[in-house]
């Protein structure tokens, strides 16, 4: 979508840009990464005035290519985030960030070391929105709820955004978080056909995709003992 629908947003949320990881000889962000996230959230203040808005710190994700982004088994893609976030919430103490959770890959636990690092240097309780960032590519139901059931509890009066999170999980989780994105919009619901190719066609597909999402909340919220009994029935 272009920059100037962001006007018509309540809150915004700034992507840190990871989809450049999804290139496995791409190992870290570009020079200049950060400062481009800034400029960029200034653009949008302009348009969008005091309405919230939320930048997210660069981090480091492991679902894309497992332990690719490691430099050793004790400084991996959680210790890079941590200090990416250490970093550039102290040289932009203005700015509003979004602090991204990071964990290694199908391992949810594993969120716990991140969070705890952030409780050691204070982020916990200086910020009040994080993000669980390590499971944009997982098609795991039981994954994803374990993952987002540990960190709520470990946040239980924290503002959590989801990225990447998928529409058959949202039945699961969407008590456990305050907001997520996906990019499934762009495609039919059903899953057929084109993805959208003007702005008729973006404006349907979201449509639809909000309802589908609506649908998903307004039903019974399932456990994932339920879950587990479905699936194995």
């Amino acid at each position: 979508p272009k920059l100037t629908y962001a006007k018509f947003a309540r809150e915004v949320i700034i992507d840190s840009g990871v989809e450049i990881f999804r290139d496995p000889s791409v190992k870290d962000y570009p020079k200049g990464h950060v400062d481009r996230l800034v400029e960029l959230y200034l653009k949008v203040r302009e348009l969008v005035g005091n309405r919230p808005i939320y930048v997210t710190v660069p981090d480091y994700p492991d679902d894309y290519h497992p332990r690719g982004l490691w430099i050793s088994e004790d400084y991996t893609n959680i210790e890079r985030t941590v200090d990416n976030v250490l970093r550039y919430t102290d040289r932009y103490k203005w700015v509003p960030w979004l602090i991204p959770i990071q964990g290694w890959n199908r391992r949810p636990e594993s969120v716990l070391r991140c969070i705890e690092l952030y409780r050691e240097h204070g982020i916990i309780d200086r910020f009040d929105y994080f993000a669980v960032g390590n499971l944009c590519v997982e098609p795991d139901i039981e994954i994803i709820y374990r993952t987002c059931k540990l960190v709520r509890k470990e946040l239980k009066d924290k503002k959590l955004h989801l990225f990447g999170l998928k529409l058959p999980a949202l039945k699961y989780v969407h008590h456990l978080i305050d907001s997520f994105d996906s990019m499934a919009w762009t495609r039919p619901v059903d899953s057929k056909g084109h993805s959208c190719k003007n702005t008729k066609e973006r404006i349907e597909y979201f449509e639809m995709w909000l309802r589908r999402c609506e649908s998903i909340i307004e039903s019974r919220s399932r456990t994932l003992e339920e879950f587990g009994s479905c699936r194995s029935s």
